[in-house]
């Protein structure tokens, strides 16, 4: 993030002008509608998600301190500048001649935000820094996968299999954990071979969007004991089906995606 906008000549100003001679649907200087409305949900959402994505939750586990607990997760949200950050590379991607040539290469519903980074990378970096940061993009998405699908599967077995099946033994709940996991983990990847990529944009915000209809009936719950959990419950399914899911998909139902990420 550093490296790449002093690697390539003139950076982010350099990066902006030429993107303003290409006519972008998005915008250059500001995002139109819908995009500006589509990026601040997105990065707002992406924030509060932390709170309870599951590979940010488990690093809670080893906080030595309460102290150092409400201190690590109040600074979560920083955490948004870096994708912040990174979502500025979709301009400076137009002051690397060189990156663009590779990007043209493929076409333009399959270029998407996921082929910008590698290319400017390998563009404009030193073989052995491209490596680590190409290195860095498949253990950062590598990590939080195996990590969900572990949570996933101990919660299904706590909170599902075990209530069914109240005389399984700890034996029974691991071997059952663990068949959870791979099986999770080998349908998260036929998704990736089913979903093209171009949709991962609006996937991460309707994951936040998930995430964030969650946060406001856990975080009650923890708080105070006074409300009835089946109301929790209802409020919940209510926000993220009836309001959460459904206002997703309206407005953006009409809209190509590949119009977004060109």
């Amino acid at each position: 993030m550093v490296a790449v906008p002093f690697a390539i000549h003139g950076g982010f100003s350099a990066a902006f002008n030429a993107a303003t001679l290409k006519a972008l649907p998005t915008g250059v200087s500001t995002l139109k509608d819908p995009y500006f409305i589509t990026y601040t949900t997105l990065w707002i959402g992406s924030s509060l998600a932390l709170y309870l994505y599951p590979h940010s939750v488990n690093g809670a586990l080893s906080a030595e301190s309460d102290k150092k607990l409400a201190m690590s997760t109040a600074l979560l949200p920083i955490y948004g500048i870096a994708l912040a950050l990174l979502a500025m590379y979709g301009i400076l991607i137009y002051g690397s001649p060189e990156a663009m040539k590779i990007l043209s290469l493929f076409p333009a519903s399959a270029r998407g935000g996921s082929l910008v980074i590698p290319t400017l990378a390998v563009t404009t970096l030193p073989e052995w820094l491209a490596a680590l940061a190409l290195l860095g993009v498949f253990v950062g998405g590598l990590v939080p996968a195996a990590i969900m699908a572990m949570a996933q599967a101990n919660l299904l077995i706590r909170n599902v299999v075990k209530p069914i099946y109240p005389r399984i033994t700890p034996q029974g709940e691991t071997r059952a954990a663990k068949w959870s996991s791979v099986i999770f983990k080998f349908l998260a990847l036929g998704f990736v071979f089913i979903v093209p990529a171009t949709y991962a944009i609006w996937l991460q915000l309707l994951g936040g969007i998930i995430i964030t209809q969650t946060l406001p009936a856990v975080f009650l719950g923890l708080v105070t004991n006074k409300f009835d959990k089946y109301s929790l419950m209802t409020g919940w399914a209510v926000g993220l089906g009836g309001l959460g899911i459904y206002l997703f998909i309206t407005p953006h139902k009409p809209l190509q995606c590949h119009r977004f990420t060109q």
